[in-house]
């Protein structure tokens, strides 16, 4: 089977899917994505916590940022280098950004941090803990550096798929987080804590 068609056929559907899902959100759903995400990480200070800046209606982690720092977190944001590959550059409101060199808003400070907590946009999900990215692999290429970092996805709950297609260079997250549960993956076990 070729992979990388069935990704790419099914890409478009899961973005349509996403667009509807986020046009229909709600304040509420911001709330729940704040209190589930501050349930799966009550201690932040002096945490490096690296989100990113969201595109179309990829889940907005902003407010996530921002209660991040207020607790006594270092914030990032993603910078795409030369060579594709994600630079976690300290962030904070109001600070200066540039076009990273995916054509993506990212910080112009050059202070790189090893982020303790990363959240990465997605596609889809599924409950083995593949991601479906816009497929760069930008993330897939980054991630395996990252040994210690918690890596959670952020995605509305009707973002999960059934299965997705895993190749050898798709890095799995540790956990999705959604305005109706977090859900983490440790090896074949998954761990579902609902808070909605």
């Amino acid at each position: 089977m070729n992979y990388l068609k069935e990704k790419n056929k099914i890409r478009p559907i899961w973005k349509t899917k996403r667009d509807q899902l986020f046009l229909n959100s709600t304040d509420k759903d911001k709330d729940y994505f704040l209190k589930n995400f501050i349930s799966t990480f009550s201690e932040l200070d002096g945490k490096v916590v690296a989100g990113y800046n969201p595109i179309g209606s990829e889940v907005n982690c902003l407010e996530i940022l921002k209660y991040s720092f207020s607790k006594g977190a270092l914030i990032s944001l993603p910078f795409v280098n030369k060579k594709k590959f994600i630079e976690f550059r300290e962030w904070k409101e109001g600070d200066d950004l540039e076009f990273d060199h995916s054509n993506i808003l990212a910080p112009s400070n050059k202070n790189i941090l090893i982020p303790d907590i990363i959240l990465i946009p997605l596609l889809c999900f599924d409950l083995k803990g593949t991601r479906l990215g816009m497929g760069g692999g930008i993330y897939d290429r980054t991630l395996p550096f990252f040994d210690l970092s918690d890596k959670f996805g952020l995605a509305f709950s009707g973002q999960q798929a059934n299965h997705i297609y895993r190749e050898d260079h798709d890095f799995p997250v540790d956990g999705v987080i959604t305005e109706k549960e977090v859900i983490t993956f440790k090896g074949k076990k998954i761990e579902n804590f609902i808070f909605r």
